[in-house]
């Protein structure tokens, strides 16, 4: 982090205040990806002038590049090539600090909070443990991060098993679930009858957003009844591209198991409105699906029977051979 100087003078009351916070630990025994976690090292490695920073965001308004700066020291010296070092350890209690007071940045501090506890295992023993009783120590705020924090919260829950239980009851108690609750009592595996129902809820909610009804599908594909008409509903809701946008949603906090239900495709008369080399194009309904027939003896305005899943994409064709005989060819 640049020098606060250069750009913008604390008021005294900081200065006190970056005192007393630098009092608590003896910062430089604290190692980080750079060094020292004093600033002795350079500025991108002190800790205590980066949470003054971030303790007073609002006065920092007018130079966000020392923001920046603060939060690359939690992101580049707390941790590093995604191994976490004791300035994450020590630093999380003040981290909580910071959300707990609210302000412009609380969010982001929340976040990176979350990256720590997903990189819990590259600590050794003893600050693994520390580091896991600041979350429990702290889990009153974790909870109250519900509804303002929402992927913090869920991935701190994946993570932290021993808050697993006044996670479940808090997002069994609020509004309906949001996209990262949902994917995190699908890590965790909780199933029980108001979850299922709550999601069955965002599932049949069309006003829902598209990600959050596809995290509730990928839920009920696991945890729910399994019955035709619910897969059905599921296959809707959960396009190919799903698992992909499901696992960018949570970053790398941790990554959702998503598996999509097999449906039966629709059965559909399909018009033949182009012949390739390597690919015949038919007309089903409004949609055009392309098939992958290599060679094939279909022409131009040939009607064939062609199963099309919720998704436009042909499972199969039934086709006419030369004998009377039909040939089922699955794509």
């Amino acid at each position: 982090m640049s020098d606060a100087s250069d750009r913008h003078k604390p008021t005294a009351r900081l200065a006190v205040e970056h005192v007393r916070h630098r009092s608590e630990v003896t910062w430089s025994g604290v190692l980080g990806a750079r060094g020292p976690s004093d600033g002795s090292g350079g500025a991108g490695g002190n800790v205590p002038s980066a949470l003054s920073v971030l303790r007073h965001a609002a006065l920092y308004a007018g130079v966000p590049a020392e923001i920046e700066d603060a939060f690359a020291v939690f992101l580049e010296h707390a941790l590093g090539h995604g191994v976490l070092y004791p300035a994450a350890v020590h630093a999380t209690p003040h981290l909580f600090e910071i959300v707990r007071a609210g302000g412009p940045v609380a969010d982001r501090v929340s976040a990176v909070t979350a990256r720590y506890v997903a990189l819990v295992d590259t600590l050794d023993g003893p600050l693994r443990a520390r580091l896991v009783e600041t979350f429990i120590d702290h889990a009153l705020d974790v909870i109250g991060w519900i509804g303002t924090h929402d992927r913090a919260t869920a991935a701190i829950a994946v993570h932290v098993p021993a808050l697993r239980p006044a996670y479940v009851t808090a997002i069994e108690a609020a509004p309906p679930p949001s996209a990262y609750a949902l994917l995190a009592l699908l890590e965790i595996g909780h199933s029980s009858p108001l979850s299922v129902a709550r999601a069955q809820g965002v599932l049949d909610d069309h006003h829902a957003a598209p990600l959050t009804r596809a995290a509730a599908a990928a839920y009920l594909a696991r945890l729910g009844d399994g019955s035709p008409s619910l897969r059905e509903r599921i296959d809707a809701a959960l396009p190919p591209s799903a698992p992909a946008a499901l696992g960018n949603l949570v970053e790398d906090l941790w990554q959702p198991a998503i598996h999509r239900p097999r449906v039966a495709p629709r059965m559909m008369s399909a018009e033949v409105v182009f012949v390739g080399e390597k690919l015949v194009q038919v007309r089903a309904g409004e949609r055009r699906v392309t098939l992958p027939l290599p060679c094939s003896q279909l022409q131009r305005g040939d009607v064939i029977q062609v199963g099309i899943t919720a998704h436009g994409q042909p499972q199969l064709a039934l086709l006419s051979e030369p004998d009377g005989g039909i040939r089922v060819v699955n794509f």
